[in-house]
């Protein structure tokens, strides 16, 4: 069988197969199906399936909400195929879908501070009214929202979506952009996944210093500026 690469489509093309693999190697030694047609990342199967490639650097940010954007997709096609779904795949599927849900609103709220922050032209990247046409919500309803977050409202996932990245530090005094860069403390503290017991969260420090997992994130973060206190008291 041989792939047929989309004339219609302009940019990067994707090589790929489904293939079986040796147990003992984990080396390909069969191709089990070529796709019909590939049109950049979308992959058509000869069994009537699609596939889209997602592509990204990397890093468990992005893996999170790739693995859980499938299980939503899996879900999507359960129900709409009339499946019977299984206890055990069904509060999967509630689970990530929830997970997939409070990533995404996280990800809306940074886009919406990212647009009110001065871009290169010195101005708020987006007015209010544009952002609300596309989020479908009055502007009015957008600028109160907006203000919100600044006064330390953010969404429960913000620590979690700006982990490891220079954004981590803003909006995190009322509001405040980022200060002046200093040294840094002994004992700086922030909110990430917890390794252990997946979708809990918990305090770290530079210190090595660890919290207690749970869901809540400004508990967490709590916890680490408590812990932070008491060590520069």
């Amino acid at each position: 069988m041989t792939t047929t690469y989309s004339p219609n489509y302009t940019g990067t093309q994707w090589r790929i197969a489904q293939v079986e693999l040796d147990p003992d190697t984990g080396a390909p030694v069969k191709t089990v199906q070529d796709p019909n047609e590939l049109a950049g990342p979308t992959v058509y199967w000869p069994d009537g399936t699609t596939s889209y490639v997602l592509h990204f650097k990397g890093g468990h940010i992005s893996w999170t909400v790739a693995d859980e954007a499938d299980t939503a997709l899996r879900a999507l096609e359960a129900l709409r195929g009339g499946e019977e779904i299984t206890p055990e795949a069904l509060r999967a599927y509630l689970r990530d879908v929830r997970r997939l849900e409070t990533r995404m609103t996280a990800l809306k709220e940074e886009l919406l501070l990212f647009a009110r922050e001065p871009g290169p032209n010195g101005r708020a990247r987006l007015p209010f009214r544009d952002i609300g046409e596309e989020l479908r919500q009055h502007h009015s309803t957008v600028g109160e929202r907006h203000k919100r977050i600044l006064d330390g409202d953010t969404a429960q996932w913000r620590g979690w979506l700006t982990q490891h990245t220079e954004r981590a530090a803003m909006y995190a005094n009322g509001g405040e952009l980022p200060r002046p860069s200093r040294p840094p403390r002994e004992h700086e503290t922030g909110v990430y996944d917890s390794q252990e017991e997946p979708g809990k969260v918990l305090a770290r420090c530079s210190c090595g210093w660890s919290g207690t997992a749970g869901t809540n994130t400004v508990t967490a973060a709590r916890q680490g500026r408590a812990h932070s206190d008491d060590q520069e008291a």
